[in-house]
C-alpha cells in the first residue's frame, strides 16, 4: 500500500488539495482533522469546556464516530448522524485543536488512522501525519501559506456556506491556533525531516494540486528507482558472497595468496582501500582478502565485454571514463562512501606490470576523494615477485593500519593538498612492502 502524508497549519489548503489529489490518483482520502473535529463536536455538545482536559478524557470512551465513504467522499458520523458539515465551524475548529493536544485522544484515534493506511492506498492530511501517524509514508508534503492568505481563504470559504465572519477576527484565530499547534507538547505541528515544503500562498487550487501531484510523482518514481537499485544490490551482494565463500578458497589456493595484518581491517564506516597496482588480478587479491565487500572503479571499456561485464558488476565494479573528467563516477564513489561502503582505489591510476611501485607516479584523485568524503584510508601493499603475476607464484597482501582523515591535515582542499594527501597514502603503502619477510 502507498501512503501519502500531507501536513500543514490550519487554512493552508490541506483538505481541499488532498481531496482533489486523491481523486486524481484514485486513492482514499483520509481527513484526520475531521476526525478530531468530530470528537471536538461531541465534547462541545455535552458541555465540556475547552479548558477541561479531565472532562475530555472522562467523556472520550462515550464518543461513537465512524468514517464512511459515499461517492468517493469521506463523511463523518457521530452515532448515526452525518456531521460532515456541522464540524466545519470556528468554534468546533477550536475544540479540535484542544482535543488533539490531549494524549489520550491521540492514542484513542491513532490505531484507526494507521489501520486505514495499512489496508488502502491513502492520502492522509493533518498536522502530524508525516511525523507520528505515518512516519514511513512514501511521500510527505508540508503545505504552508502566509497567515494572511489563509485568513482570506477561510473568510471566502465560510461566506460560500452563508456564514459571514470578519477578516481580522479570522486572522487572529489562525495565528492563535498556529501558536497552539506548534507549541504543544504532544505531536506539535512541524514538518518531517524528509518532507517536501509546498508554499501555496500565491497558488490557486488547480496550481496547488498540480504542484502536489508533481511532488508525489517525482517521489514515487525515485522510490521505484531506489527499490530497483536495492533489489539489484541485494542480488549483487548475494552473488558476491557466493563467489567469496565457495569459489574464493579455490582461487586463493591457486593464487597462493598469503595475507598479513588481516586484524587491522577497518570493518565499519566509509573506507578507501588503496593499494599498489601491478595487474587486473590485484582486484581479486583484495576481494579475497577483505571481509567486507569492496567496490571498484573499472574502465568503461570492460563493461562492453560479454560475461566479463556481468562478472565485474556482480563483484562490485562500476564504470569510469578514464579519458575524461568523469563527474558521474566521482559522484557515485562519494555516494557509496556516504553510505558507509568501502571503495578500492589505486593511487597510481593504472597498472605498472614489472615495475617497482616506488618508481611510478601517483595521481591526486585519491587525495580529492579523501577530502570530499572524509573517509579513512586503509593502505595495502600487494607483493609479487618481479611485480609480475604468474600461475602458482606466491602473492602477499599486506594490510596496514588505517590512516584517519584527521592525519591528512586538510585546510581548504585544492590541487596541492590533494597531491600531498595522495603521496601520503602511497608512502604508507610502500612502507608495508617488507613486512612478513625474513630479516
Amino acid at each position: 500500500m502507498i501512503g501519502i502524508a500531507i501536513d500543514g497549519p490550519s487554512g493552508a489548503g490541506k483538505s481541499t488539495i488532498a481531496r482533489a489529489l486523491a481523486k486524481e490518483l484514485g486513492y482514499i482520502y483520509v481527513d484526520t482533522g475531521a476526525i478530531y473535529r468530530t470528537v471536538g463536536l461531541y465534547m462541545y455538545r455535552v458541555g465540556v469546556s475547552t479548558e477541561d482536559t479531565a472532562g475530555i478524557e472522562k467523556n472520550l470512551p462515550d464518543v461513537r464516530f465512524a468514517l464512511r465513504y459515499e461517492n468517493g467522499e469521506q463523511k463523518m458520523y457521530l452515532g448515526d448522524e452525518d456531521v460532515s458539515d456541522k464540524i466545519r465551524t470556528p468554534i468546533i475548529a477550536k475544540y479540535a485543536s484542544v482535543v488533539s493536544a490531549v494524549p489520550s485522544v491521540r492514542a484513542f484515534l491513532l490505531e484507526t488512522q494507521k489501520k486505514l493506511a495499512r489496508e488502502n492506498n491513502v492520502i492522509m492530511d493533518g498536522r502530524d501525519i508525516g511525523t507520528v501517524i505515518l512516519p514511513h509514508a512514501d511521500v510527505k508534503i508540508f503545505l504552508t501559506a502566509s497567515a494572511e492568505s489563509r485568513a482570506d481563504r477561510r473568510v471566502k470559504q465560510l461566506a460560500e456556506k452563508g456564514e459571514i465572519v470578519g477578516y481580522e477576527e479570522t486572522l487572529a484565530a489562525i495565528r492563535e491556533r498556529d501558536e497552539r499547534d506548534s507549541g504543544r507538547d504532544v505531536a506539535p505541528l512541524k514538518p518531517a525531516e524528509d518532507a517536501v515544503l509546498l508554499d501555496t500562498s500565491a497558488l490557486n487550487l488547480e496550481e496547488s494540486v498540480a504542484a502536489a501531484k508533481r511532488i508525489v510523482e517525482d517521489r514515487l518514481a525515485a522510490k521505484k528507482v531506489q527499490h530497483t537499485a536495492k533489489k539489484k544490490d541485494k542480488n549483487r551482494r548475494g552473488f558476491y558472497r557466493w563467489v567469496v565463500n565457495y569459489i574464493g578458497p579455490i582461487v586463493r589456493c591457486c593464487m597462493r595468496l598469503h595475507v598479513y595484518g588481516a586484524e587491522k581491517e577497518q570493518t565499519e564506516g566509509p573506507l578507501l582501500v588503496c593499494a599498489n597496482h601491478t595487474a587486473m588480478l590485484d582486484v581479486f587479491s583484495l576481494t579475497l582478502t577483505f571481509k567486507r565487500q569492496l567496490r571498484y572503479l573499472a574502465k568503461k571499456e570492460l563493461f562492453k565485454i560479454p560475461l566479463l561485464s556481468q562478472l565485474i558488476s556482480a563483484l562490485g565494479a562500476y564504470a569510469v571514463d578514464r579519458g575524461a573528467n568523469d563527474v558521474g563516477a566521482i559522484k557515485k564513489t562519494l555516494s557509496l562512501l556516504a553510505d558507509g561502503e568501502a571503495v578500492g582505489m589505486f593511487p597510481q591510476g593504472t597498472r605498472y606490470r614489472g615495475v617497482d611501485p616506488a618508481k611510478t607516479p601517483v595521481k591526486s584523485g585519491v587525495g580529492m576523494m579523501v577530502y570530499r568524503s572524509h573517509a579513512d584510508v586503509q593502505p595495502v601493499f600487494i607483493r609479487v615477485k618481479n611485480y609480475k603475476y604468474r600461475f602458482l607464484r606466491r602473492k602477499d597482501v599486506i594490510i596496514g593500519d588505517p590512516i584517519r582523515y584527521e592525519e591528512f591535515g586538510f585546510t581548504n582542499g585544492g590541487k596541492e593538498e590533494y597531491e600531498r594527501a595522495a603521496q601520503l597514502v602511497f608512502d604508507r603503502i610502500l612502507a608495508l612492502r617488507n613486512e612478513g619477510l625474513d630479516p
